[in-house]
C-alpha cells in the first residue's frame, strides 16, 4: 500500500513538472478499455472516436512487455506514447504531441485521406496547432525515465500503432523495432519538415525567421547519423542544405551564375569546416548569404543606402526599430533616411515595419504551434491587440483565422 502511494504521488509530480516544463500531459490509466479509450477521447476532443475504438482494443489484447512503450499515432502525426503496466493494473499515458512542426499541408492531407467533415476538419486544424512539439526521442526518454523512476524498469524499445484509412490499427512493427530505429526514422520526417519551413523563409529573403528557425534546428546536429565520423556527417548535411537553398532560389528567378558562385564558395567552406564547434556560426552566415541575395533582387533598383536599410529592419525586427536607430546604426542623417524611405519604399518606414512583421508572424503561424502572444513577441510586438490590429491590416483577417485557414 505504501509503495502504491509513492507511486501516486511521484507521478502527481512528474505530471505537473512535464506540463510546466514542456506542455506535455501525463495520466495514469486503469488498464481496462473503456477508460483508455475515454481519456484518448477526451485528450482528442473526440476527433478520433471510431479510430481509437477500432485500434485500442487490439492493443489492450497485446503482452504488455516490461521493456517495451507503444507509440500511437493519430491522423496527421497526433502522437501518445503508452506504458501498459501490468502490477498497478493501469498504463501510463504521455500526450498527445507533436514530434515534428506542426504541418498544414501534412493536416490537410489527413482530413482528405480520412474523410472528415469541414466541421471536424476546422476543429482538427484548431487542435493540431494548439499542440507541443517535442521530437520523438525526447518524449521517449521522458517516458522511460518517468517509468524507471515509477516501476524501476527502465523501458529500451518503441513500437508503433498506426492509423490507417480502412479504421484498423496496423502494426509497423510487429515484431518490435528497435527505439532507435524508431527515433532516426522521426528525425528523418522532422528534418524535411524544418528543411521546407527554412527554404520557405529564404525565398521570402526573411533572415529573422530562418535564424530562428536554424536556431530550433541545426541540419547535421540532430539527424541521425549515417557516418560514423559525425564532422563528415554533419558537412554532408551542409552540402544538402547548400544544394537545396541553391536550385530553391534559381527557381525564384535569381541569377543563376550569381548563384553558382555563391553556392561553390560555400562548398568550399564546407570542406575546411575543422570542428563541430564551428557548426552553428558557419549555418549562420550561410543563412545569411542566401537572404542577402533574396533581398537584393527584391529591389533590385534601389539605392545602396535603401538596401542597407532594407536588410537591417529584416534582421532586427525583434527590436524597438525606429527610424531614429536605424539612422544611427547606418550613420546617416535620420530624417534624411525618413524622406528618402519614402520616396524609394512607396511607403513610412513605420508601415514597411509592420508590413515585414507581419509577414515573418504569418509563417510562424504556418509553421510552428507557438502561442499568438509568442509569435507576436518574437517578431517584435509588446501588444497582442496591436499586432492583432496590424496583422488585419495587411492580411484581412486575425491571427487565429489565418492559422485555422492554413495561412492562405
Amino acid at each position: 500500500m505504501l509503495g502504491c502511494v509513492r507511486v501516486e504521488k511521484t507521478f502527481i509530480f512528474v505530471q505537473e513538472l512535464l506540463q510546466t516544463a514542456t506542455g506535455l500531459s501525463a495520466h495514469k490509466i486503469p488498464q481496462n478499455e473503456g477508460k483508455l479509450v475515454t481519456y484518448l477521447q477526451k485528450m482528442t476532443h473526440n476527433l478520433f472516436d471510431s479510430l481509437i475504438e477500432n485500434s485500442i482494443p487490439r492493443f489492450l489484447m497485446l503482452s504488455s512487455d516490461a521493456d517495451t512503450i507503444f507509440e500511437y499515432i493519430l491522423p496527421g502525426g497526433i502522437t501518445f506514447l503508452l506504458y501498459p503496466h501490468q502490477e498497478s493494473e493501469s498504463v501510463f499515458c504521455f500526450g498527445p504531441a507533436l514530434t515534428q512542426p506542426f504541418s498544414r499541408d501534412e493536416m490537410t492531407r489527413s482530413v482528405k485521406q480520412f474523410r472528415f467533415s469541414s466541421q471536424v476538419k476546422s476543429r482538427y486544424l484548431q487542435l493540431g496547432s494548439s499542440l507541443p512539439v517535442i521530437t520523438s526521442h525526447s518524449v521517449f526518454r521522458i517516458a522511460v525515465l518517468t517509468v524507471n523512476q515509477l516501476t524501476g524498469n527502465a523501458p529500451h524499445q518503441l513500437e508503433q500503432i498506426n492509423i490507417v484509412p480502412t479504421n484498423e490499427a496496423y502494426w509497423t512493427a510487429s515484431s518490435g523495432i528497435q527505439g532507435e530505429d524508431i527515433v532516426q526514422m522521426r528525425q528523418i520526417e522532422q528534418r524535411y519538415e524544418y528543411s521546407a519551413a527554412l527554404t520557405d523563409a529564404v525565398l521570402q529573403g526573411n533572415l529573422s525567421l530562418a535564424l530562428h528557425i536554424i536556431s530550433r534546428y541545426s541540419p547535421g546536429i540532430q539527424n541521425p547519423v549515417r557516418n560514423t565520423q559525425p564532422l563528415r556527417n554533419a558537412q554532408n548535411y551542409c552540402i544538402v542544405l547548400n544544394t537545396q537553398l541553391r536550385y530553391a532560389l534559381e527557381k525564384a528567378g535569381i541569377n543563376p551564375y550569381r548563384l553558382d558562385r555563391l553556392s561553390h564558395e560555400i562548398g568550399l567552406e564546407i570542406e575546411n569546416i575543422k570542428n563541430m564547434e564551428q557548426l552553428p556560426y558557419f549555418f549562420d552566415q550561410v543563412i545569411r548569404r542566401y537572404c542577402m541575395m533574396v533581398q537584393e533582387n527584391d529591389y533590385p533598383h534601389l539605392k545602396p543606402l535603401m538596401n542597407l536599410t532594407v536588410a537591417y529592419i529584416k534582421e532586427h525586427l525583434a527590436d524597438n526599430l525606429t527610424v531614429k536607430d536605424t539612422a544611427q546604426a547606418l550613420t546617416v542623417n535620420a530624417n534624411y533616411l525618413s524622406t528618402l524611405f519614402k520616396q524609394e519604399m512607396g511607403m513610412t518606414f513605420i508601415d514597411f515595419v509592420n508590413r515585414e512583421r507581419t509577414k515573418q508572424a504569418a509563417a510562424l503561424l504556418k509553421y510552428t504551434n507557438l502561442q499568438i502572444q509568442q509569435i507576436a513577441s518574437t517578431v517584435g510586438y509588446n501588444n497582442t491587440s496591436y499586432f492583432a490590429k496590424q496583422f488585419l491590416r495587411f492580411y484581412g483577417m486575425s491571427p487565429s483565422h489565418y492559422r485555422r485557414e492554413g495561412g492562405l
